[in-house]
């Protein structure tokens, strides 16, 4: 009896610990895509920090500057937690994931919207936003290569799905504290098959689903043994989908002294399109572009080079 009171005893002290034993310090900016859906940085924007069970334990808070910045402080490293962002005449946000070192490295970026630009991309979708009912911007994601997963059949348990392109979907007007997605696409086996996400009535919900895909399923027919594929992708203006030319894109694998350039850099056209040749299948691959003074998202993306070949798409801004 007396080890096993002595056992409670330190799960009490262990679970009295504070949840910001093992946190960091991650730098991020908040930007907005305004009316002519160029990002810009949002200052006076309230910045909170949830974690614990059921995110019920804030972390901390802080404002951000004129350059959209502030620090999510004590954010647990590999575990999630959900960040809201309010400002008046905004659209509350609530961007749910997990961070890792790469982010306290190098920061990260959160996105809110004006009641107005929001109401705006409602309209034109044929849709009112609700204020009553929750919102979700759902970005899903190839957990080994970075890329968007475009064109999955997703089916929510409430609200109506849009597919927006390059792997983003919005799910408007959903009802509930939550809302279920499930997922699928012809050919296609994911690790992942449904989700459930956290609805707030007015706001914004930004989740991020990594999945793990089998990739193409070949229905018939013997496979031929491949040895080497392409990487092609498009470049594209964030603001306007406007292809952006003479992009250095570089391929690298490996990392510190064994990191290498398996095949030369190339330069997109004038179509934002690129493609090199000649990688060897099952062999990840990083891919970067390059043109000063523009960023992309992302600055750079690991590909696993499939025997039908893979793609790194980005987005270019200032």
């Amino acid at each position: 009896m007396a080890k096993r009171t002595l056992w409670i005893g330190i799960m009490v002290l262990f679970l009295a610990l504070p949840f910001t034993a093992v946190a960091a310090n991650i730098p991020a900016k908040v930007f907005e895509n305004a009316a002519n859906n160029t990002p810009v940085a949002v200052s006076g924007a309230t910045v909170e920090v949830f974690g614990g069970f059921g995110f019920k334990s804030i972390l901390s808070s802080g404002v951000t500057g004129n350059d959209g910045g502030s620090v999510l402080r004590n954010a647990p490293v590999g575990k999630e937690v959900m960040v809201k962002v309010t400002k008046a005449g905004y659209v509350t946000q609530y961007d749910i994931r997990s961070y890792s070192e790469t982010d306290v490295e190098k920061g990260v970026i959160l996105w809110i919207g004006s009641e107005a630009n929001v109401s705006a991309l409602y309209k034109n979708l044929g849709e009112t936003f609700d204020v009553k009912k929750g919102q979700v911007y759902l970005e899903i994601n190839n957990d080994l290569t970075g890329e968007g997963i475009e064109g999955i059949q997703l089916a929510a348990s409430s609200g109506k799905v849009f597919d927006l392109g390059q792997g983003e979907y919005l799910i408007a007007n959903a009802e509930g504290s939550s809302v279920k997605v499930a997922m699928a696409k012809p050919g296609y086996a994911f690790d992942i098959e449904s989700a459930s996400i956290a609805l707030f009535p007015g706001a914004m919900t930004q989740a991020y689903l990594n999945v793990q895909t089998g990739g193409a399923v070949y229905e018939s027919g013997v496979a031929t043994k491949v040895t080497s594929a392409m990487i092609s992708g498009h470049i594209l203006r964030l603001p306007d989908s406007q292809p952006v030319s003479g992009v250095t894109v570089a391929f690298t694998t490996g990392f510190g002294a064994r990191k290498s350039k398996p095949r030369p850099d190339v330069l997109t056209d004038r179509t934002g399109f690129y493609k090199q040749t000649e990688f060897p299948v099952n062999k990840l691959v990083t891919v970067t572009p390059n043109k000063p003074p523009l960023k992309f998202k992302s600055a750079k993306k690991s590909v696993f080079v499939r025997p039908t070949g893979s793609t790194a798409d980005f987005k270019a801004f200032q």
